[in-house]
């Protein structure tokens, strides 16, 4: 059926033009928003627990720009199974390289985010920064569709990395530093090894993954900004969390790049991905909170 639909539905959409695909994300914004009201109730609840300090009117608006912006992801997302190199480089552009390159012979940890087109960035990573960058992803429990989106992103030299073999790809031998993308803004709800602190207005457990492996593996961590220039075009900027990580207090790390993501979103709140439950873990009475930091 998996394949019946991809053959139907999906590939047909992947050879279409961007000019017609907006079109296509237009109306699905009419379905999604406006006529089923897809994640309506997440959406409004994680934006009024954000900006408490937001009308009705404020976050409404915040709203209906992330299902329109959602809607194009959705489609730049079906695209990218038929994209040239050459398009994919022209639409996500790697701005500043002084920091990547500056670290040039260090192990990287990237910190990535949902927040704009988190594909485009990941796909285009190993052809932009001109060296090999792996990227850490939990398997799909759709075989069929696990492969074609782990293609799919591993098309332009990404290296796919699933999370189960985290800990032997640390392990092997590398000829040359490596470059690793944590997708560090995802609901941890089975995880235990977690940072708790304010974030968004909310006690927030946050991924401590990339901060162990960074200290394990003493990693430069760079945070990753991804800006929207215009509709299907986006820039990537770096920002450096630490090069020092063996010298960090504990938390530190995730505090850093939690409060660097978080001002991302507050300056325009409408390309995060809002339909995530990301707060239904709390805190147990035993588990330390990180307070927040400017």
């Amino acid at each position: 059926m998996t394949k019946i639909l991809y053959g139907l539905f999906i590939w047909p959409i992947t050879i279409l033009p961007f000019s017609v695909l907006y079109k296509i994300s237009d109306f699905l914004y009419f379905v999604l928003y406006k006529l089923i009201g897809y994640r309506t109730t997440v959406v409004r609840t994680n934006l009024n627990n954000s900006f408490p300090e937001k009308s009705d009117e404020e976050i409404k608006e915040i709203e209906s720009k992330f299902y329109r912006h959602l809607c194009d992801l959705i489609c730049e997302s079906f695209k990218m199974f038929n994209i040239s190199e050459k398009e994919l480089l022209e639409r996500c552009v790697y701005d500043d390289m002084d920091l990547i390159n500056k670290y040039k012979d260090r192990n990287l940890c990237i910190i990535g985010h949902h927040y704009n087109n988190f594909e485009y960035a990941a796909t285009s990573a190993t052809a932009s920064v001109g060296r090999q960058i792996s990227c850490l992803f939990s398997k799909l429990s759709n075989e069929f569709f696990n492969e074609k989106i782990t293609t799919s992103r591993s098309q332009f030299g990404m290296n796919m990395i699933q999370k189960d073999y985290a800990k032997s790809f640390f392990e092997s031998k590398h000829e040359k530093p490596i470059g690793l993308i944590f997708g560090a803004d995802q609901s941890p709800t089975y995880s235990k090894k977690v940072i708790w602190t304010n974030f968004l207005n909310q006690e927030t457990a946050c991924f401590f993954g990339p901060e162990k492996y960074a200290k394990e593996n003493d990693m430069v961590v760079i945070f990753t900004k991804i800006t929207k220039v215009k509709r299907g075009y986006y820039r990537l900027n770096f920002e450096l969390v630490t090069d020092q990580p063996l010298q960090e207090e504990h938390g530190f790390i995730t505090e850093k790049h939690t409060r660097m993501l978080e001002k991302e979103i507050k300056k325009r709140p409408e390309y995060w991905l809002w339909t995530h439950k990301r707060w239904k873990r709390t805190r147990e009475k035993h588990e330390e909170f990180v307070p927040a930091t400017a």
